[in-house]
């Protein structure tokens, strides 16, 4: 199938390693232009570097850090400038701190809102209009299964990725008829960098080498039996970034192996 993704400009924030990248690499193979962001310069490029190694595409990059919200703007600003125009927004952020619902600090909240949500709502304001003007557009939030499903110990993830999942639906309602998609997707577990050294240390702990410790998480958590690569996770993530899915915004997708329970 023929996607047509050629050409579209593709903004992926938090894009130098992990989800990101991955999401990043798949849209370049498609044939589209690349723009990514991260609040690490060195990560930032080394990913460009290796994107246009393996694809051939050009990637431009900016530094922007999600928790300053004036550099979110300006950077936006910026790209703005310098693109004119961005077809694809992938709105991608590190996960917020875990702890009890009962304990968390006014510091710790107001940084988890303005990382998952506000930042979220910020890239949406700057990038959304060229969107409508163009009839042309797709939003795709990288969220949590967590929003729809609360975890305990993950109240910072819990409530801004469920605002976030609401946002989107209102968003997508309201821009529609405009040509312009949103949607959110719901991970439930993605061997990333982070989550692969977070698993290690689990292994360590539990005495047992990293392998066997994998195939155990995968076949007790995870209905499918193993916890997906980047690689597995993004094909859809790339479809819902063409024209030919057109007909699908509001959603709330899990791509977690079946990992959630809801309906």
């Amino acid at each position: 199938m023929n996607l047509g993704l050629s050409q579209k400009q593709a903004l992926i924030t938090s894009a130098s390693k992990g989800i990101g990248r991955g999401i990043a690499l798949a849209l370049a193979e498609e044939g589209c232009d690349i723009i990514i962001t991260s609040s690490n310069p060195d990560n930032l490029n080394k990913t460009a570097k290796e994107i246009k190694n393996l694809t051939g595409v050009n990637v431009t990059k900016y530094i922007m850090d999600a928790e300053n919200a004036d550099m979110v703007s300006s950077t936006c600003r910026t790209i703005i400038s310098n693109h004119h125009r961005i077809d694809i927004l992938v709105t991608n952020a590190p996960g917020p701190e875990t702890g009890q619902a009962s304990q968390l600090s006014d510091l710790q909240l107001s940084k988890a809102i303005q990382i998952n949500l506000l930042s979220v709502i910020q890239l949406c304001r700057h990038f959304v209009p060229a969107m409508q003007k163009n009839k042309f557009g797709r939003v795709i939030n990288i969220g949590s299964t967590t929003g729809r499903e609360p975890d305990a110990n993950m109240a910072l993830s819990n409530l801004t990725r469920a605002a976030v999942m609401a946002y989107a639906k209102t968003l997508s309602r309201e821009i529609a008829k405009d040509g312009v998609t949103v949607n959110t997707i719901l991970t439930g577990g993605v061997l990333s960098e982070r989550t692969t050294e977070l698993l290690k240390d689990d292994a360590a702990r539990a005495g047992k080498d990293m392998d066997t410790f994998l195939k155990e998480v995968g076949e007790e958590v995870f209905p499918v039996g193993y916890i997906a690569t980047i690689e597995q996770f993004v094909p859809l993530i790339v479809f819902l970034a063409s024209p030919q899915s057109q007909y699908i915004t509001g959603v709330n997708l899990p791509i977690d192996g079946g990992l959630m329970k809801a309906l």
